[in-house]
């Protein structure tokens, strides 16, 4: 048997590594780490099935023609944008070791996509108002329920980001919130609405054990992501009671930044609010904002038809 350092890099010690750069330098959340490491994997233990890698062994071919074969698997759209999104970060990175030369990642073919031209998929007023009254009572449960709803409503909150919400986070004497994100790796201080507050303090009270975080299981272990599902279950049971089995939780997000916008607050605010890293991402909604759409349309040419 051949020794392993002859042979090459271990394909798990090149994971590791690769996924220390994605957090450490990139600052990925743990599950899009988790798409790169899939994605890579099965394109290196395809290439090097025995394990090890020879950098001087791959082509520029190598890339393309998993691409070519995993696209003929993957059929939808924005699962093939995902996968190219993640093999052009590997390259940069390989170019950035030493490993392959530069340039890789741009010749790779692109996939014409139609980024922002449908408006993000928030709720009607009805659909809220279905919510609310699902929520209505004064059973835990339904307190619980209705901060739940609160907080997604008003805030734009990520669902990993509302599981982690401490009752240390809580400044209840200046009105203030402290977000952590799992998605970014940054903290942020948001302005706590009086009914969200209020919503989440009488949630708190009937609750027969002092929490560590706002929104907990009731029964251990009380992960994160336990957390995380409980959240999660009890959204879904409540769009289940509302009638609204077609919708998720990221309408609620999409439902907040909307009346944001046509409430005049600007883009970099919304941005700051929903933790964004760049504003480009919040340009979506600016579809949403009809009435200054409306201020800088040009005029039909030849007059109003």
């Amino acid at each position: 048997m051949q020794n392993p350092t002859t042979e090459g890099l271990s394909l798990s010690i090149f994971e590791s590594q690769y996924d220390a750069y994605l957090l450490t330098v990139r600052g990925l959340s743990r599950s899009t780490r988790s798409l790169h490491h899939h994605v890579v994997h099965r394109l290196l233990s395809s290439r090097f099935p025995i394990g090890y890698i020879r950098w001087s062994e791959i082509r520029f071919n190598d890339f393309v023609q998993f691409l070519t074969s995993e696209f003929a698997r993957l059929h939808n759209r924005w699962t093939q944008t995902t996968w190219l999104m993640v093999l052009r970060s590997l390259l940069r990175y390989l170019s950035r070791e030493g490993h392959i030369p530069s340039g890789w990642d741009a010749a790779l073919p692109a996939i014409a996509t139609r980024k922002h031209i449908s408006l993000p998929r928030g709720l009607s007023q009805e659909q809220v108002r279905a919510l609310w009254s699902a929520s209505e009572g004064r059973r835990p449960r339904n307190l619980r329920d209705r901060a739940l709803l609160l907080v997604f409503l008003r805030l734009g909150l990520r669902a990993e980001e509302v599981a982690n919400i401490s009752l240390a986070d809580i400044d209840w004497r200046s009105g203030c919130l402290k977000i952590r994100s799992a998605k970014t790796y940054r903290e942020r201080a948001l302005p706590l609405p009086q009914d969200v507050g209020e919503a989440m303090a009488s949630f708190l009270k009937v609750w027969r054990r002092q929490p560590t975080h706002v929104f907990e299981p009731r029964r251990p272990p009380f992960t994160e992501q336990r957390r995380r599902n409980h959240v999660g279950n009890s959204m879904r049971y409540l769009f289940a009671s509302a009638g609204l089995t077609d919708r998720g939780l990221h309408s609620l997000r999409h439902t907040a930044a909307t009346a944001m916008v046509n409430g005049g607050a600007s883009f970099k605010d919304v941005s700051d609010v929903l933790g964004h890293k760049s504003i480009t991402t919040t340009l979506i909604y600016a579809k949403l904002d009809l009435k200054s759409l409306m201020r800088v349309a040009l005029p039909w040419p030849g007059g109003a038809r």
